[in-house]
């Protein structure tokens, strides 16, 4: 054969087979990459998205984010054979999605503190307030019901019948 003894046409069908080996393999290599970095990213949000709740934040809408993530990443995994382009699209946009939570995720925290540490102070003021009505009741409510009574029926008469 011409091409066994021909170095140029060897190097030529040796730089064609390496391509067409190599090329889809790594190609499926940086979309495999693409989806491992994908799940890592919204892995990570998820945690500070938990950190936020445990914190006391409204999470509900970092949730709604991060289930958009995790769509965009499923379809794309359905997509990957058919358009790939569209399956990398979908996983960068899960990415920024994740990235963009993850970002939000401990100011709802620090919101969440906050709010917990105002209904705690809102609490402990009313149980003072209670107590120091009750202690004043209890210690001037003699005096006071006695006035109260004589005000209200300190006019009336009471005349012995009979």
């Amino acid at each position: 054969m011409q091409w066994e003894r021909s170095p140029f046409l060897s190097c030529i069908l040796l730089v064609i087979l390496t391509l067409v080996l190599f090329v889809p393999a790594t190609a499926r290599a940086a979309t495999s990459s693409s989806f491992v970095s994908a799940d890592a990213s919204v892995q990570t949000a998820f945690l500070a998205v938990h950190s936020a709740e445990a914190r006391g934040g409204n999470v509900s809408g970092l949730d709604a984010q991060l289930n958009t993530a995790i769509g965009l990443i499923q379809s794309a995994n359905s997509e990957n054979s058919t358009n790939p382009a569209q399956a990398t699209r979908d996983l960068q946009n899960a990415t920024n999605i994740a990235q963009s939570v993850e970002a939000e995720a401990p100011t709802i925290g620090q919101q969440g503190a906050s709010a917990r540490q105002l209904q705690l102070e809102v609490s402990i003021g009313l149980a003072a307030v209670m107590v120091a009505v009750a202690a004043a009741l209890y210690v001037m409510g003699d005096r006071i019901s006695r006035r109260l009574w004589l005000r209200m029926y300190g006019g009336y008469v009471v005349r012995k019948v009979g």
